[in-house]
């Protein structure tokens, strides 16, 4: 693989790669001369990302749900370019809505998505990279760390993925592997997700009042590609308040209670059902505030 510090001519495949945090990725290795493999469901969403990337890329549309597909779009970045050096799990999904109204088969869609999917996508990954000495990057969230009322599957998954990332990352040290494992928690992000989210209550959630831009994320990513010597990152000064607000005791059960019934306030009514069809459509930015954060500026990020 490249250098720690040079990712030209890397070979990057980037899961939930037609919108949001993961098209800001590709297109932030794709400046940084890497070979950007771009995964998703929508083929309309991973063309318009391709078309901004400067570099090579490869278009694979897929589910991460699937074994087999993540298989085979390992291989097929293999046989395209000749190995690979760095895969980014990003794929996730959400479902709002009290857990009491929500359906099992949209929970379980969640899970499969946001936390299976990820190990299938590592599992797939692992032996290309075991032969690279590469790195994966995942995408994790603090709500892997605190909870997030209102999307309980969804905060529910990034917390198993946490603890299987760092599970895995202990196994592969024992066993002296050369593969590096990063997990990037953002907070709030203002991506296409606040667009249109599955809803079991019939409305959207009321939305964030502003969010991280994607590239902020995106540039974290890539990063943590460049040196993946943490096994844990946390983005932004915001991000950091929340993790200490909720070890806060009473305060954080407060604050979240609030949070929940603000997302509940909602009026909209929900029009699209992203869990079961592809909605990417190459956008990164979303219907609200979008904003950098002064804490990875100083980082350089």
């Amino acid at each position: 693989m490249p250098s720690s510090r040079d990712l030209h001519g890397a070979r990057v495949l980037i899961t939930g790669a037609s919108s949001g945090v993961g098209a800001a990725a590709a297109e932030a290795f794709s400046r940084a001369g890497a070979d950007v493999a771009l995964l998703a469901r929508s083929a309309p969403g991973l063309e318009a990302v391709a078309g901004r990337c400067p570099g090579r890329t490869l278009v694979l549309p897929c589910d991460v749900t699937s074994q087999e597909a993540m298989d085979m779009a390992v291989r097929s970045v293999e046989d395209e370019w000749g190995g690979l050096d760095v895969a980014v799990s990003n794929a996730a999904a959400m479902v709002f809505g009290p857990f009491a109204e929500v359906e099992k088969r949209d929970f379980d869609r969640t899970v499969d998505a946001t936390f299976l999917g990820a190990v299938n996508v590592i599992r797939a990954a692992l032996p290309a990279l075991e032969r690279t000495g590469g790195t994966v990057v995942v995408t994790g969230s603090i709500n892997g760390r605190t909870p997030l009322p209102s999307f309980s599957a969804y905060a529910a998954s990034k917390a198993a993925l946490r603890s299987f990332v760092q599970s895995l990352r202990i196994e592969l040290g024992a066993r002296r592997s050369k593969v590096k494992l990063t997990v990037v928690n953002p907070g709030a992000i203002a991506t296409p997700v606040w667009r249109g989210v599955t809803s079991a209550t019939g409305r959207l959630p009321r939305t964030p009042p502003e969010g991280y831009s994607a590239e902020v994320i995106g540039r974290a990513i890539v990063d943590a590609a460049r040196r993946p010597r943490r096994r844990e990152i946390v983005v932004g000064g915001e991000a950091r308040f929340w993790l200490r607000l909720w070890r806060t005791p009473l305060l954080g059960d407060a604050v979240l209670t609030l949070v929940h019934l603000y997302y509940n306030s909602g009026r909209r009514q929900a029009v699209e059902d992203p869990l079961w069809e592809p909605a990417g459509d190459g956008a990164t930015r979303g219907p609200i505030l979008s904003r950098p954060s002064l804490v990875e500026r100083l980082r350089g990020r």
